[in-house]
């Protein structure tokens, strides 16, 4: 059994150790130490990295009760000395002690139960198996930051199973042979937890959820904390400067101000609409009754997406019967939406597209009554066209 000593310091960041083993599995190294500091994943908690002896620490695993530090090279001495990323460590004990007192929160107002933990990066997520009024989030975060606080130690116990019963808001595994290990946060938490954690709910500094959503019939929550929480804060800060810049406007006129942009690019569109149907329509009309067998093929030179589809729906609209092989070249490359009213059911335009997309060198996709994309061969535009008319008079109703 690896001694750990992360349990037994959880702020000591060297150690002094002896390799028990060290075996090569597909070209990385797995070292087993009498003792270590190195935490391995476990609890929704990532492991630690660092180095032992200079050599870098890519992953740590538990099995059996033996640590696997999972090394970049092999060791070359039995006595080693090991570093740890103190700085990633200690964000995870800010992280992983701010999601107790959150959950905790959560259950002591409201009587509900996280499923599951995972700490990724900055960010802290935690489920819950139903859904959650969003007053009750905010609510639980609120108190929670209360909790920070007021600097509240953090106590280790490995009571007996009748006090963790009667006591945990989270119970451990019935065929669990090991000591329970308890995280106790006086009025905030009483859980079985095998992570590691800063000792006093002041080190983690601040608990801000960042957002939340459906999942699973119940509700995930989005949390930062401690260091990550101010690094968020510190972007959003930076993000509200330069929209108030832009804005014109201190941060509470911010809402106002987009809503009101919202309203006139709403009414920029309504107009463009109108004007694009009064330019438009007269080409449409036009290209509908010299259309050959059916099939308008037309390119709008120096014309955007925009100015194609409007054309396409005007197309299809008037006359039910016509295919549309319409298409408009810009810097960007080409654009091509192949089509028929969707009331046209014995026309499928994929083939056709597909044929021509694939002469472009694009991409693209639709249904059997429209079919988009984008290609960068340009200058192969008319042999996609033409190929992609062939395969429409091939079509019964052509």
């Amino acid at each position: 059994m690896t001694e750990k000593l992360y349990y037994e310091d959880l702020y000591a960041r060297e150690f002094d150790a002896e390799v028990i083993n060290q075996s090569e599995h597909d070209g990385k190294f797995h070292v087993i130490l009498n003792k270590t500091l190195f935490f391995p994943s476990g609890g929704g908690q990532p492991c630690d990295t660092g180095f032992i002896d200079g050599v870098e620490v890519l992953e740590v695993l538990e099995r059996g009760g033996e640590i696997i530090h999972v090394l970049k090279n092999e060791l070359a001495n039995k006595n080693v000395h090991g570093v740890l990323n103190w700085e990633k460590r200690f964000e995870y004990m800010q992280q992983h002690l701010g999601e107790h007192i959150f959950a905790g929160m959560l259950f002591n107002l409201h009587q509900l139960h996280t499923a599951r933990m995972r700490i990724e990066g900055d960010n802290v997520s935690i489920d819950i198996n139903e859904a959650v009024n969003e007053d009750f989030i905010f609510e639980a975060e609120a108190v929670a930051n209360e909790a920070v606080w007021k600097n509240i130690p953090v106590e280790v116990l490995y009571p007996g199973m009748e006090e963790v019963k009667a006591l945990a808001r989270k119970l451990p595994p019935e065929k669990s042979d090991q000591p329970i290990r308890i995280i106790k946060i006086e009025g905030v938490d009483y859980v079985p937890c095998c992570g590691v954690h800063v000792s006093s709910t002041g080190e983690v500094g601040l608990i801000k959820i960042t957002s939340f959503e459906n999942h699973k019939g119940g509700t995930r929550i989005y949390l930062k904390c401690g260091q990550a929480a101010y690094r968020w804060l510190s972007s959003l800060y930076s993000e509200v400067r330069k929209a108030e810049s832009e804005l014109v406007c201190g941060y509470e006129g911010i809402n106002e101000k987009i809503l009101n942009l919202k309203g006139q690019i709403k009414d920029l569109k309504a107009n463009n609409e109108k004007t694009l149907e009064k330019f438009l329509r007269p080409l449409a009309e036009n290209l509908i009754d010299n259309a050959k067998n059916k099939i308008v093929r037309h390119v709008m030179k120096d014309s955007t997406q925009d100015e194609v589809k409007h054309l396409f729906k005007l197309i299809t609209e008037i006359n039910h019967e016509v295919a549309a092989l319409l298409s408009c070249e810009n810097s960007d490359g080409v654009f091509i939406i192949f089509g028929t009213n969707k009331e046209n059911k014995n026309t499928d335009v994929r083939p056709a597209f597909k044929k021509a997309v694939a002469i472009l060198e694009g991409k693209g996709g639709g249904s059997s009554f429209s079919a988009q994309g984008w290609g960068k061969n340009s200058e192969r535009l008319d042999e996609a066209l033409n190929e992609a008319e062939k395969i429409l008079l091939h079509e019964k109703n052509f």
